[in-house]
C-alpha cells in the first residue's frame, strides 16, 4: 500500500476487528494487511451507510465505522443493571413517599402477570396498604419477616424474582410459579 492512501494511517487490526463485529459472516481477513477482503468489507460498509463507495478508509468512513461499532458493542452487552441506592439500615415503611417505591410497585405489577395470587398494587410512589399487603405476601414466599416494609433483603428478593420471572420482558423467558408457604395454625 502506498502512502497516498488515507488508510495507511488506520490501525488495520482495529479496522478488521470493527468490520468483523459489524459483519461477522464476511470473508476472513489477512490479519493486519489491508488486502482484498478488507477492502471489499469497507466497500460493503460504505454502501450500506450511504458513504461514497471507494474502498478507502477516509475520515468519514472511519468515523462512521467507529460509531457503528460502538453501538453494536453496546447492543450485544446485557442492559446496565439498576441498583437502587439505599442507605445503611434504610427501611421504606408503610406510608412513606419514596421515588424508589415506583420501581417496587412496577415490579410487583409485572410479577402479577406470572403470579396470579400476588395482591394487586397501584403505582403511586407511596408505600400504601395495597403495596404493604403485596410486600408481606412476597416476604412470606421467601421466608423473610412479614413486615410489609422494604429493606435491602426485601429489595434483593424482589429484584431476583423480577429477573428470574420477567426476564427479557417478552414472556418467552422460562417462568416459575411462586406461592407463599401455608401459614401455620397456632
Amino acid at each position: 500500500m502506498n502512502s497516498d492512501h488515507p488508510q495507511d494511517s488506520v490501525p488495520i487490526g482495529e479496522l478488521q476487528e470493527m468490520l468483523r463485529t459489524l459483519a461477522p459472516d464476511g470473508a476472513p481477513f489477512e490479519e493486519g494487511v489491508y488486502g482484498t477482503h478488507t477492502q471489499k468489507a469497507v466497500e460493503r460498509f460504505q454502501r450500506t451507510h450511504g458513504i461514497p463507495v471507494t474502498g478507502v478508509v477516509d475520515a468519514e468512513t472511519w468515523s462512521a465505522l467507529k460509531r457503528a461499532y460502538e453501538n453494536e458493542i453496546v447492543d450485544r452487552q446485557p442492559a446496565t443493571p439498576l441498583d437502587i441506592i439505599m442507605q445503611p439500615h434504610q427501611v421504606m415503611e408503610k406510608g412513606c413517599d419514596n421515588t424508589n417505591i415506583y420501581l417496587v410497585q412496577a415490579m410487583i405489577k409485572a410479577l402479577s402477570r406470572y403470579i396470579p395470587d400476588l395482591p394487586a398494587v397501584d403505582v403511586t410512589g407511596r408505600l400504601d396498604a395495597k403495596t404493604e399487603q403485596a410486600i408481606k405476601w412476597l416476604q412470606a414466599c421467601c421466608g423473610l419477616p412479614k413486615s410489609g416494609d422494604i429493606d435491602k433483603n426485601t429489595w434483593r428478593f424482589l429484584a431476583h424474582e423480577y429477573r428470574s420471572m420477567v426476564g427479557d420482558g417478552t414472556g418467552a423467558f422460562p417462568v416459575r410459579h411462586l406461592t407463599p408457604p401455608p401459614i401455620p395454625r397456632q
